[in-house]
C-alpha cells in the first residue's frame, strides 16, 4: 500500500516528522445463529495499511479489530430506511475517525519513535449488497455509475430477479 502515489502525495502534505495511517473497514453480513437462522448483522472491521500485507492477512496477528455490530434491521422497514439507518450507523461509528484526520494524534512507531499520525479512510471492503448500503443505490444497479440496468450491454440478457 506504501508503494501508492497517492500515499506520498498525503505523506507530502502533512507536517514535518508525521505520518499517515492508511485505514481500511471491512464488512459483510454474516448470521448470528444457526438454530432460528434468521438472525444476522453487519460486523464491521478495522485494520491500518502501514502493516505488511501477509501481517495483516495472518490469522492469530489479532491485526483485524471489530469496531462494530451493526443489527439487520427486522422484516418491515422499507429498503431506503434499512439504508438510512446503515449509512447513519457508519458515521456514528466512524465519527471518532474524522476528528483524529483533522487533528492527527500521538502514536508511538515500531522504531521507538513519537510521530504525529494522521488517520484516512482509504479502502471499505465489502460485497455487493454492502456496497448498495453503502452508497444508497438500488439493488440490481451499478454503485459507481448512473447507468439504468437495462441500458447496460449484456445486463438485460437475463432475466431480472422479481421479489414478492
Amino acid at each position: 500500500m506504501w508503494t501508492a502515489d497517492w500515499w506520498w502525495k498525503t505523506q507530502e502534505s502533512l507536517p514535518d516528522g508525521s505520518t499517515v495511517i492508511p485505514v481500511i473497514l471491512g464488512s459483510d453480513r454474516t448470521m448470528l445463529s444457526t438454530l432460528s437462522g434468521d438472525k444476522s448483522a453487519w460486523p464491521v472491521y478495522l485494520s491500518i495499511g502501514n502493516l505488511s500485507k501477509a501481517k495483516r492477512r495472518s490469522v492469530n496477528s489479532n491485526r483485524l479489530i471489530l469496531i462494530g455490530l451493526l443489527p439487520r434491521c427486522p422484516n418491515g422497514p422499507k429498503t431506503h430506511t434499512i439504508k438510512i439507518a446503515y449509512q447513519e450507523s457508519m458515521a456514528t461509528m466512524l465519527r471518532p475517525l474524522e476528528e483524529l484526520a483533522k487533528s492527527g494524534i500521538k502514536v508511538l512507531c515500531a522504531d521507538g519513535r513519537t510521530r504525529h499520525a494522521y488517520p484516512q479512510i482509504v479502502s471499505f471492503l465489502t460485497d455487493y449488497p454492502e456496497q448498495c448500503n453503502i452508497t444508497g443505490v438500488k439493488y440490481g444497479w451499478c454503485p459507481r455509475c448512473e447507468i439504468d440496468p437495462d441500458d447496460m450491454p449484456g445486463f438485460n440478457r437475463r432475466p431480472r430477479r422479481r421479489h414478492p
